[in-house]
């Protein structure tokens, strides 16, 4: 029998996502065509593949056959793309990296610049997402390369050192910490925190800080983005944490900075890339360059 290499990467991605409608967003396609692609693909095969649950779908045991060797004959066929690539006058092809704002809005463009006049054939996608999930997705092969505040390890995905960040707390004019050159976390826990969203570096890592200490963080406003962190604070709705390099050059004059004495807020960003995954020479170089330039 023949099979579609579309679908057998459509099945993948269902596989590793457990859901239909979870692998439509890195499928690109609609969950109606992957239905549609899935029961043609178990037709072909004469035998059930998925396992439907209440909640996604789960493998067979012909399921995870025909799994195992769509996952090798699509590592196959990147791999020959790559090495033909090789061939080609000069360095080309796409690089799709998921990263976080932070590292997407300050720390990215500098590099790219340099990187894409040295290489003016590759073109860069660069998806924004929070760090939690940056590194599951590079371990599904839907990023090429990732970079993420601290955040757990992800068995099969390597790292690298990225950058180091600093965060810093920001007080209203008016508020009794603006006239502190210093402050611990923990003394900041009495007051109402301004909070990026959940999945976010920041929030992850300061709700972790306060259940070290016992204790809880009040929430006052959940934003998604700084410029609105900066906006909400200089209203005095409350205080936050926020990247020292998120305040160049915007007016500090409607806030107060604070600079914060735990060592948890240096944070060590990382890059990230499956070691077990062909990478395409445009990739690497930019892998390299990302290294290079990060130390």
């Amino acid at each position: 029998m023949r099979y579609d290499l579309d679908t057998l990467r459509l099945f993948v991605l269902v596989v590793e996502h457990g859901s239909i409608s979870a692998a439509a967003e890195p499928g690109n396609v609609v969950t109606s065509a992957i239905s549609r692609r899935l029961s043609e693909l178990e037709n072909a095969a004469g035998v059930a593949l998925l396992r439907r649950k209440s909640r996604g779908v789960e493998p067979t045991a012909a399921g995870l056959t025909v799994y195992k060797h769509a996952k090798a004959i699509l590592g196959q066929l990147r791999q020959m793309d790559c090495d033909i690539s090789e061939h080609h006058a000069g360095v080309s092809g796409s690089v799709r990296v998921w990263v976080n704002m932070t590292a997407l809005c300050y720390y990215l463009p500098p590099q790219l610049n340099t990187f894409m006049a040295q290489y003016p054939g590759v073109s860069v996608e660069l998806v924004e997402k929070l760090s939690d999930s940056i590194a599951h997705a590079v371990k599904a092969g839907e990023a090429d390369l990732g970079i993420c505040a601290p955040s757990d390890s992800v068995p099969g995905v390597s790292e690298a050192n990225y950058v180091t960040d600093q965060l810093v707390l920001i007080v209203p004019r008016a508020h009794p910490f603006a006239q502190r050159k210093r402050i611990a976390f923990e003394e900041t826990l009495d007051e109402k925190h301004i909070m990026m969203q959940s999945g976010a570096s920041i929030h992850t890592m300061s709700q972790a800080a306060a259940q070290v200490l016992d204790r809880q963080i009040q929430k006052s406003v959940l934003v998604t983005n700084f410029e609105a962190m900066r906006n909400m604070v200089a209203e005095s709705l409350g205080i936050a944490l926020i990247p020292e390099i998120a305040l160049k050059g915007v007016d500090n004059a409607r806030f107060r900075v604070v600079r914060l004495v735990d060592k948890w807020c240096v944070r060590k960003f990382k890059i990230l890339w499956n070691e077990h995954l062909p990478q395409s020479p445009a990739a690497a170089r930019l892998l390299k360059h990302l290294q290079s330039d990060g130390e």
